[in-house]
Parts: structure tokens; C-alpha cells; sequence
């Protein structure tokens, strides 16, 4: 199968690993309603899933990203009834388990007849077993969870408010996961996103935490806000911004601009995601001004 990992390959796991931080302040904040927040955001992520993959992309209709993150989300949420050292052993479990059944197992990560098209609403004719594999098989997706129970870990250190706290942990993290994640790919087993395999998984995990160090020292520790102001748009209504970009295809299709931005590649294909990304943060942030938020 596939290895390595590009720079576009950190997105989803450091979507999983943000909810994962989250996890934490959320169970402080909503106390005994929690677990049942916990299930009905499951099933919501699910079905919009569903929603998304089938009636407006027109692909598999019963697995896709946002079904991933249902199960990520869950994952982490259960793991919270753990200590954080049986959190350190479930995601040592969930790795060697994933990555023995990536190498020996074809069906775990290869399912359905790829010549066939995808079975949905529109087309009964096609492949039941076929789900979205971009992003993973359906119990391939135990390995976002992985990176969402070490989000968790992260986010004990954040809810502690000590900043010391935070900055070691982030450090811990993100120095063992990357280090793990670098060996078991160097050690034969693929760094592939895909297959969502153990070394990427918690190659990312650990390039997430970092990430954050990078972010966490300069923000809170440093006091420098303000460059940062821009980022609160998307991450404000993240799964708006996520259902618009069908939306944005549309219109642009609809314009006849559509074929600007794809196949393209290099320093040119770099500047259409930036136009592109543009005009998505210009629609969120008029979105986020008049108070519509969608969020589950």
C-alpha cells in the first residue's frame, strides 16, 4: 500500500485531534448531561454523514469522513471513564491491533469491488460494500479514535489551567507520538492516510500536539493574539465551513470558474486553494457576524 504523508494529509487528524482537546472541557462543563450530549452528537454526526456522502456528493452512502469522526468522537468520549494511563494503553492496543490487521487482514482496509460505483439513494445498482475509502473502511476509523483519546490526554492538561502543565504535556506528546509513529513506518509498516495505518496515525497525533505547543506559547504564554484573530472564523463554525464547500462548488460550477481551480499544481495550484479558501472565510465570517452557526 501507500506511504508517506504530505502536508494536506495533517488535516483530518488534527481535526480529530482538536475534538479529542476538547473532550475534557466539554464533560466539565455540561457534568451529568454529558454522556447523553456524547450520544446524541454521535448519531447526529452520523446521519449529517450519511446526508453529506449520499444526497450531495453522490458517493457511498453509509460511510465517509463525518462518520469517522462519529466514531473517533465516541471513542475518545468513552475513553474518558479510563485514567490517563489506561487512555496511554488503549492507544497502545488500538495501534498494534490496527496495524496486524492492515498487513495481514485485506478485507480491513480493502472492502467492496472498486469497478462497481458506489450503492446510494440515486444508485441502487451499485456496490453495498463499497464505503468512501478515501478516508478509511469503517473500523479503519478506530484509528482516528486513537488520535482523539490522545487529544484527550492533552486536553486533561488544558482544563488543569497550569501552564506548565500544558507545555510539558504537549512536549510528551507530541515527542513520543511523532518518535512512534516514525519507527513503526520505519520499521515496515506504511505511513498511509487512506488506510488512516498506526504510524500515521500517531505520527500525526504527535505532529498535532506540537503543533499546538506552537501555537499555545506564542497565544496565551506570550500574550500575541491579535495575528490570530482570523483563524477564529473557521474554527468557530468548522462544520458549516465543512457542508459550504459542496455549496461553493455549485456556484462555481454555475459561473463556469470551476475549472480554475482544478488540476491544478505547484506554486499555481497553491494560490487557487488560497482563492478558494478566500472566499470560504469571506462566506463563514458573514455567517458567523449574523449569529448562524450549525453545529451539533
Amino acid at each position: 500500500i501507500g506511504n508517506g504523508c504530505s502536508f494536506t494529509d495533517l488535516v483530518a487528524p488534527f481535526f480529530v485531534f482538536i475534538v479529542g482537546m476538547c473532550i475534557p472541557l466539554s464533560r466539565q462543563r455540561r457534568g451529568s448531561e454529558w454522556w447523553h450530549h456524547v450520544g446524541m452528537r454521535t448519531l447526529g454526526l452520523i446521519l449529517a454523514g450519511v446526508i453529506y456522502i449520499s444526497l450531495i456528493l453522490k458517493l457511498s452512502y453509509w460511510w465517509g469522513i463525518l462518520q469517522a469522526i462519529g466514531v473517533s468522537y465516541f471513542l475518545g468520549a468513552a475513553a474518558m471513564f479510563l485514567p490517563p494511563l489506561g487512555r496511554w494503553l488503549v492507544v497502545a492496543g488500538i495501534a498494534v491491533f490496527h496495524a496486524i490487521l492492515t498487513i495481514h487482514v485485506p478485507w480491513w482496509v480493502e472492502l467492496g469491488d472498486k469497478t462497481r460505483a458506489f450503492l446510494t439513494i440515486a444508485r441502487l445498482d451499485g456496490d453495498p460494500w463499497r464505503p468512501l475509502t478515501v478516508h478509511c473502511t469503517p473500523w479503519a476509523s478506530i484509528s482516528y479514535g486513537m488520535i482523539t483519546v490522545i487529544g484527550t490526554l492533552l486536553g486533561d492538561a488544558i482544563i488543569s489551567r497550569d501552564r506548565h502543565t500544558i507545555l510539558r504535556r504537549s512536549l510528551i506528546l507530541g515527542v513520543v507520538f511523532t518518535a512512534c509513529g516514525y519507527l513503526l513506518h520505519r520499521c515496515g509498516f506504511p505511513m498511509n492516510k487512506d488506510f488512516v495505518t498506526s504510524s500515521y496515525s500517531l505520527f500525526t497525533a504527535g505532529i498535532a500536539a506540537l503543533t499546538f505547543l506552537l501555537f499555545y506559547w506564542p497565544i496565551d504564554v506570550w500574550g500575541w493574539r491579535r495575528w490570530a484573530i482570523p483563524l477564529n472564523v473557521f474554527g468557530a463554525n468548522a462544520l458549516l465551513a465543512y457542508f459550504l464547500q459542496p455549496i461553493v462548488r455549485i456556484f462555481m460550477q454555475a459561473l463556469g470558474l470551476y475549472p480554475f481551480f482544478v488540476g491544478q499544481a505547484g506554486w499555481v495550484g497553491m494560490g487557487c486553494g488560497l482563492i478558494w479558501t478566500t472566499i470560504l472565510w469571506l462566506i463563514v465570517r458573514f455567517c458567523n457576524k449574523r449569529g448562524f452557526y450549525w453545529k451539533l
